[in-house]
């Protein structure tokens, strides 16, 4: 009787000791998932080891692999578009479709549009960037540390250097008019560490920066408050560079730059996902992958099989590589693969839904601005609804105002509705140069010369006009046949979409170019940073 005494009571204390360690389990864990988003940038569909065999590294299709690969993931057909869209919640023609000077104070997104990661933490995440940031630089409200990101590492320009991080010269070989007019102190080191001038820290390859800061940020955060880590590395966009050690791993037909720098993001993925793991993070995560645009054609981008690349509202230039991963997905669903229609923007409402925030912008709703886009896609990814929450989808529009203003410029709109595609306009895959088609766009649809649009090559006609080329998009994803005159009604109704969007777009003036953002790269002693000391005033939709 006394060893069945000892036992039980033995069995009790065990029962306890249990309960108690599983209590303190779940105090070490965050009732929130954590939340991760990584943004490639100019990578086009076969830029990435996804879908291109050729490429060396194998982290990012591992991580692929424990989620679901997104077929018909759809961005803005350039830069700074796509961040605002991502960051904001909306579709680009509702709040920037330009790739804006820095030194124009209206430049990016909003200060009454709330963003993603103001959401977050408004219910208690803790917030980190690291990269390119693209959305808004005048004024510190403007910058990372202003939109509740709690560490950041940046650079606010479209492009720099990798090794110096110096803005300048890039800007002038993409054609961009308006470099033309940067005074030498404009060309200043372009890298912020949160609040001040990140003296003494450019001179290493951005990849190495932005790829330790994000580590580090991860190692050091408490697993018991939930993580939004947004990553926005600068590869593959040019200037093309990156450390002679990566283009060496290849073959010498396959021996080039821009596959070199493939291999460096990769590398970078993985060294991200190796440390949510270790770090104890990853059964309780959300993690999303893109690219900002298709591949920049003429610059090593390749956006193969798909027409078009960057600058294109063609599927080569918005149809981009995309995936979600993280213990969130159901295991079941790992390793699939789905071609549900959806847009970068939807992840602001999807990770609300997923933090416990509301998605409804009220402070810009209270400012006449206009509200998000974005839908919870939470359904395709726990496989309960894999239809797309979109009846339509306009990528671009521009209103006969602005059509010939917005840069980089052409007239090109692009939008879907079920199977079909309307695309209206000059459509223009890059790169502006001098008028000769580079032997790897061979799936480029037109080409600049002499300001003049010259037919395309090779293949179908170069612009589609105002009343538009239609696609069938599932069986012609590759955007090879224009059926607009087979299908007149269908072509009628899209372009009637396609009027109305027109009507809504958000364009305000971005205002002119300042000379105190250039006086003030010469204040930071060489570096560039907001040069307005207060929230400005944002102008009312035009």
């Amino acid at each position: 009787m006394l060893q069945i005494k000892a036992v039980l009571l033995s069995l009790c204390i065990l029962s306890v000791v249990f309960s108690v360690t599983s209590i303190e389990a779940k105090k070490s864990e965050a009732k929130q998932p954590h939340l991760v988003f990584i943004l490639a940038d100019d990578q086009g569909w076969n830029n990435i080891g996804l879908h291109n065999p050729d490429l060396i590294g194998g982290n990012t299709k591992s991580v692929a692999a424990e989620g679901i690969r997104f077929t018909n993931h759809h961005v803005f057909k350039f830069c700074s578009p796509t961040r605002s869209s991502f960051v904001s919640g909306r579709w680009p023609i509702h709040v920037n479709q330009e790739n804006s000077a820095t030194r124009q104070r209206y430049a990016g997104v909003p200060l009454n549009m709330t963003t993603i990661s103001e959401k977050l933490a408004g219910v208690g995440y803790k917030c980190h960037h690291f990269g390119k940031w693209h959305v808004g630089q005048a004024t510190m409200a403007h910058t990372p540390v202003g939109r509740s990101f709690e560490t950041s590492l940046t650079f606010f320009n479209f492009g720099e250097d990798h090794y110096t991080q110096l803005r300048g010269g890039q800007a002038f070989f993409e054609g961009d008019p308006l470099a033309l007019e940067d005074p030498p102190n404009c060309q200043g080191v372009d890298l912020w560490n949160h609040t001040t001038p990140a003296y003494g820290q450019n001179g290493t390859y951005g990849g190495y920066l932005f790829t330790n800061g994000a580590v580090e940020a991860i190692n050091n955060h408490d697993p018991t408050t939930p993580l939004f880590l947004f990553a926005a590395f600068q590869n593959l966009h040019p200037p093309l560079e990156v450390p002679q050690s990566y283009v060496d791993v290849y073959p010498k037909n396959l021996r080039t730059t821009i596959n070199g720098m493939a291999t460096f993001l990769d590398e970078s993925v993985g060294n991200l996902t190796q440390a949510l793991k270790q770090k104890g993070l990853w059964d309780n995560l959300l993690l999303v992958y893109s690219a900002d645009n298709g591949g920049y054609l003429g610059n090593g981008g390749d956006s193969r099989p798909f027409r078009g690349g960057k600058f294109s509202d063609f599927e080569g230039g918005t149809r981009v590589p995309a995936f979600a991963s993280g213990g969130l997905i159901p295991s079941a669903l790992r390793g699939t693969t789905v071609n549900t229609l959806l847009h970068i923007a939807d992840w602001y409402a999807t990770f609300c839904g997923r933090a416990g925030c509301d998605p409804v912008d009220a402070r810009a709703a209270s400012a006449g601005l206009p509200p998000i886009d974005s839908k919870d896609v939470w359904a395709v990814l726990d496989g309960s609804n894999i239809s797309t929450p979109h009846a339509d989808m306009c990528l671009s529009a521009n209103p006969p105002a602005t059509r010939h203003s917005l840069r980089y410029y052409g007239s090109g709109e692009g939008i879907i509705a079920g199977k079909y595609k309307l695309i209206t306009g000059v459509q223009n895959p890059g790169p502006f140069g001098n008028g000769k088609p580079h032997p790897r766009c061979d799936n480029a649809t037109m080409f600049p010369s002499s300001s003049q649009w010259g037919p395309k090559f090779p293949g179908v006609p170069c612009g589609c006009g105002d009343t538009g080329c239609l696609y069938d998009l599932e069986s012609d994803p590759h955007e090879t046949s224009n059926i607009a005159v087979t299908h007149p009604d269908v072509a009628k109704d899209l372009l009637a979409r396609l009027v109305r969007y027109r009507a809504g777009v958000y364009a305000p003036d971005r205002g002119p170019i300042e000379a105190a953002a250039c006086e003030q790269v010469v204040k930071n002693g060489g570096y560039w940073g907001p040069w307005l000391p207060s929230p400005v005033p944002w102008p009312p939709a035009v």
